[in-house]
């Protein structure tokens, strides 16, 4: 009789059973582990772009930073050939006054401020005054610009005058004190020499009128020094037996009384 509760052992020949070979089989098939593979793969080719791309990175941030070293273009082409203020200059100038004050005879005590109005009479004079600083030029004389009866009207610019204003007469006179902010014909600065006369005429009339050899041309205003130190140039204009009225604006086409520099 055979025991019922009796189990044979296993033996070597059960490890054959189709069931446990098939099992242990799969276990040990080589393409079971391609999905491991292929990730790792995966996974080192992403390190590999990640790092080309911090290398990339890297190298645009190090450009930026060195851009400082590449040779810029030129914002301002041409501005090496402006002199810079330290320079010399390399033409005389035209000075505007800084000041233009007039004073009257008949009203001694009538206190007049600087202002463009220029008027000359028989009782009234004018005082200019002009801030030279140090020129390479250092001689300096005051003249008249006036320009022809065209290009004024152009440039709504005029005059009145009346008898003889080719013999306007330029006096160097005393700096005042207090300055040229107001005057008045007692507070006046006083007369030091003539300085010589101009003839309020345009350029052309000018050289025309200095071929007559009247006696006036005799008495143009003479040079004087000036550009080696800063200095303030004060004079007095003035006519007798004549009238001029106009206003001296600073603007193009000149009609005023000015300083220039002449070598």
């Amino acid at each position: 009789m055979h025991d019922l509760d009796h189990q044979p052992e296993d033996t070597e020949g059960d490890n054959l059973l189709p069931g446990k070979y098939t099992l242990e089989h799969r276990a040990g098939d080589p393409s079971s582990k391609r999905p491991a593979w292929a990730a790792l793969v995966l996974q080192v080719i992403a390190v590999i772009c990640a790092c080309a791309l911090y290398n990339v990175a890297s190298a645009s941030v190090s450009g930026q930073r060195n851009i400082q070293k590449l040779r810029q273009p030129n914002q301002f082409p041409g501005i090496e050939l402006v002199g810079s203020p330290q320079q010399k200059q390399r033409a005389p100038k035209l000075y505007f006054p800084s000041a233009i004050v007039r004073v009257n005879k008949a009203l001694p005590d009538q206190v007049y401020n600087s202002g463009s109005h220029v008027i000359l009479s028989d009782s009234d004079s004018m005082f200019f005054q002009w801030h030279l600083g140090p020129s390479k030029f250092t001689s300096c004389y005051i003249d008249s610009i006036v320009p022809t009866i065209e290009d004024g009207l152009a440039a709504n610019k005029s005059y009145t005058s009346s008898g003889s204003i080719t013999e306007i007469q330029i006096w160097n006179v005393t700096t005042p004190v207090e300055g040229m902010t107001n005057l008045s014909w007692k507070t006046r600065p006083q007369r030091i020499a003539l300085m010589g006369t101009v003839a309020f005429l345009p350029e052309k009339e000018k050289i025309e009128q200095l071929g007559l050899e009247d006696g006036w041309q005799s008495r143009l205003a003479t040079r004087f020094s000036c550009g080696k130190e800063a200095a303030v140039i004060t004079v007095e204009v003035a006519c007798n037996s004549c009238r001029l009225e106009f206003e001296q604006i600073f603007s193009v086409p000149p009609l005023a009384f000015d300083l220039m520099e002449i070598g």
